[in-house]
């Protein structure tokens, strides 16, 4: 919200400088977004042309008499057009300073000229929004006044970004009230009484009916002896400065009053409802209306408008339609000053794609009290514009006067650390508009004003106290936080992974430990966080900090994401799940690549060997063990390139291409390739021990087993390795077939069964094995192979 810092003065007597201001305004709650600087503007003044000639010697100059009420009317040589006698503009006197001109006695053909008449753009104001050419003032304008001071053009103009819970700072009057409050000096507020008391003539009176409830209170009233015309220039130049486009006097004052009060209004030309009655009703489907902007709209019944009994003329709380508008022959005209159901206003304002000032008021959900406020500030401007203002209709629900809130003063003090005094306590709410009676004791009884819906509970009106104290007033303590360690151990064995990674090249990441529900979307169509298992935060900072990780997984997507090139991270952090047994938290690690895009044929990936290698050699350099691999199909990786890892037959990690429809939805621009491990289930380092080699012959044997097609060939070298024991050095599946030799009819759809080739190594270290020892060992393996997988001998 742009608000000229001139404005704000009009309410509170505030320091010069625009940076503390808005350093105010920060501590407050509203920060600054920019501080639009103006220019240096010295030496312009107000005056009016007494006489208009012909220049003598040239055809396209006029020669004007203009009196600045200081000796002497000027004389001053002009090539402006929209010039006339009896016209009030602004003067540049010899010496002035403009934004880029200083201004000096001149001759013009002969003509000595003692100043220049100066344009709206001269006056760093939006040329294309005033006249083409000379600035003009209203008639009442006094002579000789400082122009810059009179408009307040030296002043500065903050934009201020307002939180969507205090629709009611969304006012010059708002802000400045604030301010007030904080620098402890007076409010000076306009009168709010309505200056219509006059019935209508007969028949004339506003009629409203309210068939939806979505409108909860709506004045109406009528003004007679309207004359459409250009606002007086000291409106005009307030809301060029603000950012609003000034129209003409009525357009004016209600853009106006909206942002001084933060009540938005809308004008219709009386003549213009049929029946002279205005209903506010949902939209019938299919209906059309042309709104000010020029576009015909088609509505649903999710919009509200308020019709005549003909056809819609308003998009309630949005914008009006060119049916109703107010036009140069408009005589009369009816006020309207409405409160909405933000919820309402804000849904329509997303499905028709418009936004205005306005809605952007409603949808935050305004007092209803602003509505006499708004209607009565406008009466009054409207009154000293020649209008005559009859009195003002009210519809809907009363405004229902706020609930006392008993606030202990003690309270403060616990909630804040900070022991602030009982009648400090009162001046700074009371400052703010509320109404504060003793209670018992030191407790205060405190109504809060009726334009603060957000002033529901103590805890409200403490941090209201907060705010006006000074949140810097508050003393930095160290809040007791509930230990949370790491044992030297494991944060020794996460240092050692963080190394190994590093040394493989890989650079550590941290990403967020919280996400929003819209994760869900994204990962669940390959299985991964899945929400009914999700934890989630109690008092959630946000909608996007909603719930803590269940998986590493998703935040290395993001920066890959993140990344155009290849990259190679890992991460070692917290992720957390619930179960029946309550929340389960466990430190995972997670490392992997955004492969390099290239020409390989589908069937071959070495992107997946070289994630399958680095996690080998990782494991390899943390516990010195034997790795183990085997097919597997885990949520959140591509099915058919993935694998899990298992040491000494417990399961570890998972490692493969992640899925695609994960890198996806989370944009992904290359193929990315993880491995995600249990940190806890990592066993401890074993040192590997010399064995002396064998001085003995080793032989072996190989053997076809058939074996169901589920069976693994490790699960084939575990079971002969354990029942050979020692005598067995090596056993390695070599070959697996399938087809119509090993079952008939063979289909590979249903799976069946499969025939594994499988080398035995066979060694003694006290003698050389004999044919008899090996073919009995065989025997052996076939029996234990039997059992275990019903495997038969291939023939």
């Amino acid at each position: 919200m742009r608000v000229p810092i001139s404005w704000l003065r009009e309410f509170v007597a505030l320091p010069a400088d625009a940076e503390a201001i808005a350093d105010r305004l920060a501590m407050l709650g509203f920060p600054v977004a920019e501080i639009v600087k103006r220019p240096p503007i010295a030496g312009v003044v107000t005056g009016r042309i007494v006489a208009l000639e012909r220049h003598p010697n040239a055809d396209r100059l006029l020669v004007a008499r203009v009196d600045v009420a200081d000796g002497e009317p000027l004389t001053i040589a002009t090539a402006a057009t929209n010039v006339a006698s009896g016209q009030t503009i602004a003067v540049a006197t010899v010496g002035a300073q403009l934004p880029e001109l200083k201004i000096e006695r001149r001759t013009m053909r002969g003509v000595v000229s003692h100043g220049m008449m100066i344009s709206a753009g001269e006056l760093a104001l939006p040329e294309e929004w005033f006249e083409d050419g000379i600035m003009q003032f209203d008639g009442a304008t006094p002579l000789g006044a400082d122009a810059v001071e009179m408009f307040g053009l030296s002043d500065d103009v903050i934009d201020v970004e307002i939180t969507s819970n205090r629709p009611d700072a969304m006012s010059v009057i708002g802000l400045a009230r604030e301010l007030a409050a904080s620098y402890g000096m007076a409010l000076r507020l306009p009168s709010f009484v309505n200056p219509g008391v006059q019935a209508e003539p007969a028949g004339e009176a506003p009629q409203v009916v309210l068939e939806s409830r979505d409108c909860y209170r709506f004045v109406a009233q009528r003004f007679d002896d309207v004359r459409v015309a250009p606002a007086p220039a000291w409106m005009r130049v307030r809301l060029a400065l603000a950012g609003q486009r000034p129209i003409n006097n009525l357009v004016d004052v209600s853009n106006y009053v909206m942002l001084e009060t933060g009540q938005p209004l809308h004008f219709y030309d009386a003549s213009a409802i049929h029946g002279g009655k205005l209903i506010v009703r949902d939209a019938i489907d299919g209906e059309t209306i042309e709104t000010l902007d020029g576009v015909d709209r088609t509505l649903s019944p999710l919009a509200l408008v308020i019709a005549d009994d003909r056809r819609p003329l308003c998009l309630a709380g949005l914008m009006g339609g060119v049916v109703s508008e107010v036009a140069a022959t408009t005589s009369a005209i009816v006020l309207e000053a409405a409160n909405f159901n933000g919820a309402r206003v804000r849904r329509m304002s997303s499905a028709l794609n418009l936004r205005t000032e306005a809605s952007a008021r409603h949808e935050k959900w305004l007092a209803p009290a602003l509505t006499d406020i708004g209607a009565a500030r406008a009466a009054q401007l409207l009154h000293e514009l020649g209008a005559t203002p009859y009195r003002p209709h009210a519809f809907g629900e009363p405004v229902a006067p706020s609930q006392p809130i008993l606030l202990r003063v003690d309270e403060v003090e616990r909630l804040l650390g900070l022991a602030v005094p009982a009648d400090r306590v009162e001046r700074h709410l009371a400052a703010l508009g509320c109404g504060v009676t003793p209670a018992r004791g030191d407790d205060l009884s405190v109504t809060p004003p009726a334009w603060r819906r957000d002033l529901t509970s103590t805890a409200d009106l403490i941090e209201e106290v907060a705010r006006i104290e000074g949140y810097e007033s508050i003393p930095a303590v160290v809040p007791t936080v509930a230990p949370h360690e790491i044992s030297s151990e494991a944060f020794a064995r996460e240092r050692q992974v963080a190394h190994a990674l590093a040394a493989l090249g890989y650079r550590e990441v941290i990403t967020h430990s919280l996400h929003g529900a819209a994760l869900f979307d994204r990962t669940a169509p390959t299985g991964l966080s899945p929400a009914a298992t999700a934890v989630e935060v109690r008092n959630p900072l946000s909608e996007e900090q909603r719930y803590l990780r269940d998986s590493l997984v998703p935040g290395m997507l993001e920066y890959f994401s993140a990344n155009h090139e290849p990259v190679r991270i890992f991460e070692i952090g917290e992720i957390f799940r619930a179960d029946k047994d309550g929340i389960v938290e466990q430190t995972s690690l997670a490392f992997g690549f955004s492969a390099e895009r290239s020409g390989e044929p589908k069937w071959h990936d070495s992107a997946f060997l070289r994630i399958k290698g680095d996690c080998e050699a990782l494991l390899r350099e943390l516990t010195g063990r034997r790795v183990e691999t085997e097919a597997a199909s885990d949520a959140g990786f591509h099915p058919g390139k993935c694998a899990r890892l298992s040491i000494d037959g417990v399961a570890i990690g998972t490692f493969g291409a992640v899925d695609p429809r994960l890198a996806k939805s989370f944009d992904a621009e290359r193929s990315a390739y993880a491995c995600v491990l249990n940190v806890a289930a990592l066993p401890p380092y074993r040192t590997p021990h010399y064995r002396p080699p064998s001085k003995f012959p080793s032989t072996y044997r190989d053997v076809a087993l058939i074996v169901d097609a589920r069976v693994g060939a490790r699960a084939i070298e575990r079971a002969v390795a354990a029942v050979l024991g020692p005598l067995c050095t090596g056993v390695r599946v070599f070959d697996e077939y399938r087809g119509p030799q090993v079952e008939e009819p063979f289909d590979s759809a249903q799976g069946g069964r499969k025939s594994l080739a499988v080398r035995i190594i066979l060694q003694r270290f006290d003698k050389t094995i004999t044919d008899e020892e090996a073919d009995a060992a065989v025997a052996v393996v076939l029996d234990a192979v039997r059992e275990q997988f019903g495997a038969t001998i291939r023939t």
